[in-house]
């Protein structure tokens, strides 16, 4: 098969293109940005999804199926318009690019964010109430895609929602967690007693393969996440069963998180710079996001990898790379 996958030098994307040639396909890829934390694929051409004219260098390929993965999602420094003109408009010129090569076979990364922060447990039925501006316009796109499936009903797509992914080599939710609790003192807020859903890389693609043989007409809808479903004190609790990594030994009550988060966005504000600790972090880190990913198991997917040897890993990457800064800083 000739797999397009957009934002290739991302996270995702990059494990993806290799992940996918391996397996005997034939890849291609695009992405805006030349920076690639793993080895950059050679097919990965310089592109923005939202110029049609980039997307075109591609359509001598002959192309199968597009994987979507290209989107704004940071924390810091991502203004509203931007959010919608990458997720929203970037999947309208990506859709457009379809029809008009005949492209059938779409897999788009949504987000469990298109569901809001729920107070109870939330699966594919949940009402979609995105609650920031991420996840409402990745819902946006959604809904773009929606309406080509409903003016051509020969389509078939894949709407993935996965939570926090995390692996070596992404710096996000998880980095910060781990870093935290390699040090010797510090703090964690509320009694960690909440469910924070999450997907290692590894299970994620496992997951996106065993779609690309299951396509049918119209639009088939998973959440994307790791099982068991911990918690957040179960889940610093594997951290720190190893060596180098500790429990935490001050437990700081949201509300005062928060506060001391605020004073640290006026920061942030002042330098332009994204800062580890800022309110919406304290939030979200004590905040219940239990997700629920059951259907894709029940219609046949086997998760390969457990959490146990996901984290192991990742903490292995975090040891190695911790261990080459120190010696840079001494050298």
């Amino acid at each position: 098969m000739n797999i397009l996958i957009t934002g290739s030098n991302g996270f995702v994307g990059s494990r993806l293109m290799w992940f996918l040639e391996e397996k005997g396909h034939q890849v291609w890829g695009i992405d805006n940005s030349d920076h690639c934390l793993r080895d950059k694929h050679s097919n990965t051409i310089n592109g923005d999804i939202r110029n049609i004219e980039d997307l075109e260098k591609i359509k001598d390929k002959d192309i199968d199926l597009i994987i979507h993965c290209a989107a704004s999602k940071h924390d810091f420094g991502i203004s509203n318009e931007e959010y919608y003109s990458n997720n929203e408009f970037g999947t309208e010129i990506v859709m457009q690019f379809a029809k008009e090569h005949d492209i059938k076979k779409i897999i788009y990364y949504s987000t469990v964010s298109c569901y809001g922060h729920k107070a109870v447990p939330c699966d594919e039925t949940g009402l979609l109430l995105p609650d920031n501006e991420y996840g409402a316009s990745k819902l946006a796109g959604e809904k773009v895609i929606e309406k080509f499936v409903q003016n051509d009903t020969s389509m078939k797509v894949f709407f993935l929602r996965p939570s926090i992914i995390y692996g070596p080599n992404n710096f996000a939710n998880m980095y910060n967690l781990i870093a935290m609790q390699h040090r010797i003192f510090w703090v964690t807020i509320g009694n960690g007693s909440h469910i924070k859903s999450m997907v290692s890389l590894e299970n994620l693609i496992d997951m996106t393969y065993w779609c690309v043989d299951r396509f049918k007409p119209g639009i088939q809808i998973y959440n994307t996440l790791d099982k068991p479903y911990l918690t957040v004190k179960k889940l610093m609790q594997i951290i720190a069963s190893h060596k180098g990594f500790s429990m935490p030994t001050l437990i700081v009550p949201l509300s005062l998180a928060i506060g001391i988060g605020k004073s640290f966005d006026i920061l942030a504000k002042i330098l332009k710079k994204d800062i580890p600790i800022n309110s919406d972090r304290m939030r979200k880190f004590a905040t219940s996001t239990e997700y629920y990913s059951d259907k894709i198991r029940e219609d046949g997917y086997v998760q390969k990898h457990t959490v146990e040897d996901q984290l192991s890993e990742t903490m292995k990457w975090f040891i190695e790379i911790h261990h080459r800064r120190a010696e840079l800083d001494i050298h």
